[in-house]
């Protein structure tokens, strides 16, 4: 197979297509898109950790409680 060297290029952060090295999206709409997607994904992990703390402070209240009896 013959060496064939594709020029420098990045790929859009959000969907993947081909862009000049050194750029992180291919257009606005990607970018604004990525933020959006990012800032949701942050949302969730958020909700995830609280959901966490709150369920493993219930269980050492309980256990807590139960110890007392």
């Amino acid at each position: 197979m013959a060496n064939i060297r594709l020029p420098d290029h990045s790929h859009c952060k959000y969907c993947g297509d081909p862009i000049p090295f050194g750029d992180d999206y291919c257009g606005d709409e990607c970018r604004r898109q990525y933020d959006l997607r990012e800032s949701k994904d942050k949302r969730k992990d958020y909700i995830f950790y609280g959901v966490t703390i709150a369920i493993i402070a219930a269980l050492i209240v309980i256990r807590y409680a139960t110890l007392q009896m």
